[in-house]
């Protein structure tokens, strides 16, 4: 991942994250995602809901990430993802992957799982004629 994106998602708190429905649908979900390291970014799964079936299932994601103000640096990206539930992996995750949830939700990090999404590809979404869309990486 470029320097930029990774300054990026060590920024928001959380990121619209992508996976596919048992019916082909897409559905988005707001994730605090982490970055591992340059090939690896993980989240917390606490909900264990729609975006938690849908990864059960298709073990795939795309999210992306972009500057506030201009000129609006943007990414896209792609992975597989692995799910973690009661491993050193899911350990590992700090309280920062709840922060800005409310206190009810706190106490899930005891079961709470960790989705380990591997980079695969990285699109430029940065709003530019010569650029938006290019795979990078």
């Amino acid at each position: 991942m470029p320097d930029t994106l990774v300054a990026l998602l060590k920024d928001w708190h959380s990121v619209p994250v992508a996976t596919v429905g048992a019916d082909g649908m897409p559905n988005v979900a707001a994730k605090s995602v982490m970055v591992r390291d340059l090939e690896t970014l993980v989240w917390g799964e606490l909900y264990f809901m729609q975006t938690y079936e849908n990864l059960t299932r298709h073990p795939v994601a795309s999210l992306c990430v972009w500057e506030w103000t201009p000129p609006f640096t943007a990414y896209k990206v792609k992975g597989r993802v692995v799910i973690h539930r009661d491993d050193d992996v899911t350990a590992a995750l700090d309280r920062s992957v709840w922060g800005g949830h409310s206190d009810e939700f706190a106490a899930r990090i005891e079961g709470m799982a960790a989705v380990v999404l591997t980079v695969e590809e990285i699109y430029d979404q940065t709003p530019r004629l010569e650029a938006a869309g290019t795979r990078i990486a």
